[in-house]
C-alpha cells in the first residue's frame, strides 16, 4: 500500500511538540503532510522539513473552513490527525459533513465523543468495563456536597479555553471554595484525591469501529512533580492484559475509530486507578514512532484495509527514556531548580527519545528554543513570519 498517495492533514497547535511528532511520523514514512496550524506567532510546526502545505488559522472554526473549502475529495478521502482537544471537538461536532470526505477520530456518529469526553460519563462507563475509578461528586461550580470526603481533586468535565488550569487539590472546604473563586468551568467533578506513586499511560490505535486495539507502549515517569506531569518517561513493552481486556471493552462500547492514549495513576499499594482517555493522538506518540511502531501510519492502514501488518508490535529496549527537553527545562531548571543545568545536559544527551531536537529537522528547533532566531531563517528560506 503506498499511503503518500493520500492526503494527510495534521490540525493542531502551531506551537506545540504534539503535532511535531505526527508530523515527523508521517514525514520519515514518506509521506509529507499539508498542515492546518491554529495559535501563536511561532512556526514550530509549519517549519518542519515534512510539510508539505500549511494554512495558519486564528481559530479551530477556521481550521474547519479549510478542510471544507479545500479537501473535500468525494474520491479518495483525506485523513486527518487531531491533536488537541478542542480540535477533536470539532471535529466530532461536524461528523456527518466530515465522514464522507474524511478519516478522522471519530465514534459512528455526531456528538458521540463528546457524549463520552464527559468525565462523569467516562468514568461510569469505566467501572462498568472493570477499571477502579476515585469516588466523584458531579457539581456546579460553587457547590459543597454534604457527603464530601477530603482531599479532593476539581476536575474539569469537558474541554474548554483554559481547562487545564482548573485542576487545584483542595485538602479543606476552605481550600475547596478559594478554588471555586479561580476555576473558569461551570460544572465539574469532585474526585476522591489518590496519594500517586506514578502515572501510568499507554498509547495506540483503535480501527474497524472498536474492534480492533493496537497498543504500542506503555509508560511511567521518571519523576514527579508538585503540580504538574512529568516531562521526562521510560516507556516499556506493552503486556498487560488486564488493561488489554478493559480497553477492549471500552472502545468496542464506545465504537471509537483513532489514534488515543489512556492516563491511570499508580498508588502506594501499586493498583492502577483510571483517569482518562485522549480520544486524539498523544504529546507522547513519537516514541512509538521513534521504536518503529508509527501510530498514524498504522492508524491509516487500519483505516484502509482493516487490518495493520502482523509485525507491527516491537520490543521496547530496557529503561527507554523519552524526554520533553524544553518542557523539562522550563520546569525542572528554572521554576522548580531541582536539578542543574549540566545535569539537564546529561539527560537530555542520553536520552533515547527527544521530542523536539531533531537533527534531521532543526528549523522547528530553533523556532521553539529561539523565536526570533526561528522568524529569521524562515525569512531566509521564503516562508515569511
Amino acid at each position: 500500500m503506498n499511503l503518500a498517495e493520500y492526503t494527510f492533514i495534521v490540525f493542531g497547535e502551531e506551537y506545540h511538540y504534539n503535532p511535531l511528532g505526527v508530523v515527523r511520523s508521517l514525514g520519515e514514512a514518506g509521506i509529507h503532510p499539508d498542515v492546518i496550524a491554529y495559535g501563536g506567532r511561532e512556526h514550530v510546526v509549519s517549519s518542519s522539513r515534512y510539510v508539505n502545505e500549511t494554512h495558519h488559522v486564528k481559530t479551530v472554526e477556521d481550521g474547519y473552513d479549510i478542510l471544507m473549502r479545500y479537501y473535500r475529495n468525494p474520491e479518495r478521502r483525506a485523513f486527518v490527525i487531531a491533536c488537541d482537544d478542542l480540535v477533536n471537538d470539532c471535529l466530532d461536532a461536524h461528523y456527518d459533513d466530515l465522514c464522507e470526505y474524511f478519516w478522522f477520530n471519530n465514534a459512528g456518529e455526531q456528538g458521540r465523543l463528546e457524549h463520552f469526553q464527559n468525565k462523569e460519563v467516562l468514568s461510569e462507563l469505566a467501572v462498568k468495563c472493570g477499571a477502579k475509578v476515585p469516588r466523584s461528586w458531579h457539581v456546579n461550580r460553587g457547590e459543597v456536597p454534604d457527603d464530601i470526603e477530603y482531599p479532593v481533586l476539581t476536575k474539569p468535565l469537558t474541554s474548554y479555553e483554559g481547562w487545564k488550569s482548573d485542576y487545584y487539590v483542595c485538602n479543606t472546604e476552605t481550600e475547596l471554595r478559594s478554588a471555586y473563586l479561580k476555576i473558569k468551568g461551570e460544572q465539574l467533578l469532585l474526585q476522591s484525591y489518590i496519594q500517586k506513586k506514578n502515572e501510568y499511560s499507554v498509547d495506540g490505535i483503535v480501527y474497524n469501529h472498536g474492534n480492533d486495539v493496537f497498543i504500542s507502549v506503555e509508560t511511567e515517569y521518571t519523576y514527579l512533580l508538585p503540580d504538574y506531569y512529568s516531562m521526562s518517561m521510560v516507556h516499556r513493552t506493552f503486556q498487560n492484559k488486564e488493561i488489554q481486556n478493559f480497553l477492549n471493552k471500552m472502545f468496542r462500547a464506545i465504537g471509537f475509530e483513532g489514534i488515543f492514549s489512556i492516563d491511570m495513576l499508580i498508588d502506594e499499594n501499586d493498583e492502577k486507578w483510571f483517569l482518562e482517555i485522549n480520544f486524539r493522538n498523544s504529546a507522547w506518540s513519537y516514541a512509538s514512532t521513534k521504536l518503529g511502531m508509527n501510530l498514524p501510519v498504522l492508524w491509516a492502514e487500519g483505516m484502509i484495509t482493516g487490518k495493520i501488518p502482523e509485525d507491527a508490535r516491537k520490543e521496547v529496549p530496557d529503561n527507554y527514556i523519552a524526554l520533553t527537553e524544553k518542557m523539562d527545562f522550563n520546569l525542572r531548571v528554572r521554576k522548580y531548580h531541582q536539578i542543574s543545568f549540566l545535569q539537564w545536559l546529561k539527560e537530555v544527551k542520553n536520552a533515547d527519545c527527544l521530542y523536539v531536537w531533531d537533527r534531521h529537522d532543526l528549523v522547528p528547533v530553533f523556532w521553539t528554543w529561539m523565536s526570533p532566531l526561528g522568524r529569521m531563517i524562515n525569512k531566509i528560506k521564503g516562508t515569511g513570519a
